[in-house]
């Protein structure tokens, strides 16, 4: 009966110790990767902004920095002018508080209250 039992029960025990066996190796074996995810940022081209006429009455000018504030309404809005902006009445020198103006120019910034002056009328 000890032969019976040798011969069944043995190789059950060496198969079954066997894929223990395996299973640690491949586990021993195994290696941690890594996968590390990228980010691509797509910046794109602005769109061009209509350009706007708007009318008011000067509430702050910085001659030296070729700004001045008005308002149009109950809003006010900052304007920047080059050398290449165009006076049609006027000079920057006529840009004092309290003056009329009519600005036309392309708003710039997410709130729209910064406008880049091509045109003065002061």
């Amino acid at each position: 009966m000890n032969t019976k039992i040798a011969k069944i029960v043995l190789p059950a025990v060496l198969s079954i110790g066997s894929l223990g066996a395996a299973a640690l190796a491949t586990t021993a074996g195994a290696t941690t990767t890594t996968v590390k995810h990228t980010t691509t940022t797509v910046k794109h081209a602005p769109v061009a902004k209509a350009p706007v006429t708007l009318k008011g009455s000067v509430v702050k000018a910085q001659a030296a920095k070729d700004v001045f504030w008005f308002k149009d309404g109950a809003k006010t809005f900052r304007v920047s002018y080059t050398a290449k902006t165009t006076f049609a009445k006027g000079t920057a020198k006529s840009l004092v508080k309290g003056a009329a103006v009519t600005v036309t120019g392309v708003e710039v910034g997410k709130a729209g209250a910064v406008i880049r002056a091509t045109s003065i009328t002061a």
